[in-house]
């Protein structure tokens, strides 16, 4: 199966298994190319980079994880009530997450470890509410394919992904949540981070190993596409480990890369 197949099959069958995580998945696209665009012409800054990025980031990896989600409902043989009720939970808690971040984008100000008032402090802790659930109706969706796996590897993988992404983005991502910044040590700038990621180098940051964490959820389904159960169980392994030690990592406040 050519590269160029494998893509345009994966998202035919996410379409296919759930047009309504679908759609709101291209919508969340057409969101980041307006953000990308604001890029350009709103010179702003917070925490050393655009004020724009992050609201980009946020939509472009919304999207991947619905789609994946998606082409995940594609292989249940029987998807129930309950799938449909995660679906539009999770989409849901999506768009209050992007609203909310694009809002506190557009004045400049940011949306993530904002307790400066009564109101941001709240919507700070609905954001954490709606991570929870956006991980939460991930790891319904990866149970009810383990449930209906029937032998099959890609059923497996997707299912394994599904659970460990959101397993591991939920630590990360509590513990992270549990602090007044994602930086430890090191300069309390984006403006020194790494490349695309911002991710610190001069000190720990939290970001990577909850990036890694919930990335599992796509890396370990590509893992399936050798069709082999030894592969898949140790791409899960190395992401858990990998997810530890960037997090010890952060947690001592040493930078994964130095500059």
């Amino acid at each position: 199966m050519s590269t160029t197949f494998a893509v345009v099959k994966f998202l035919g069958d996410a379409r296919r298994g759930s047009p309504l995580l679908w759609g709101s998945s291209l919508a969340m696209i057409f969101g980041m190319a307006i953000c990308v665009v604001l890029t350009l012409i709103d010179p702003r800054l917070l925490a050393g980079a655009n004020v724009w990025e992050k609201p980009a980031k946020f939509f472009l990896s919304l999207a991947v994880h619905g789609v994946t989600l998606a082409w995940a409902i594609s292989l249940l043989t029987k998807p129930t009530r309950g799938i449909k009720t995660a679906e539009l939970l999770f989409i849901l808690a999506a768009w209050f997450e992007l609203i909310y971040i694009v809002f506190r984008a557009s004045r400049g100000e940011a949306s993530h470890f904002n307790n400066t008032s009564t109101f941001a402090a709240i919507m700070y802790g609905l954001m954490g509410v709606g991570s929870l659930m956006l991980v939460a109706t991930s790891a319904f969706a990866g149970w009810r394919l383990w449930q209906q796996r029937q032998g099959e590897v890609m059923r497996e993988a997707a299912s394994v992904g599904l659970v460990l992404g959101a397993v591991l983005g939920t630590i990360a991502g509590a513990y992270l949540a549990s602090h007044t910044s994602h930086w430890i040590g090191g300069d309390q700038s984006d403006a020194t981070g790494l490349g695309f990621f911002h991710w610190s180098t001069t000190g720990g940051d939290l970001r990577v190993a909850h990036f890694i964490g919930l990335h599992a959820t796509q890396i370990v389904p590509l893992a399936g596409l050798s069709g082999n159960r030894w592969i898949v169980y140790g791409a899960a392994i190395v992401l858990t480990v990998a997810t530890l030690a960037t997090f010890m990592l952060a947690v001592m406040g040493i930078p994964l890369l130095h500059t």
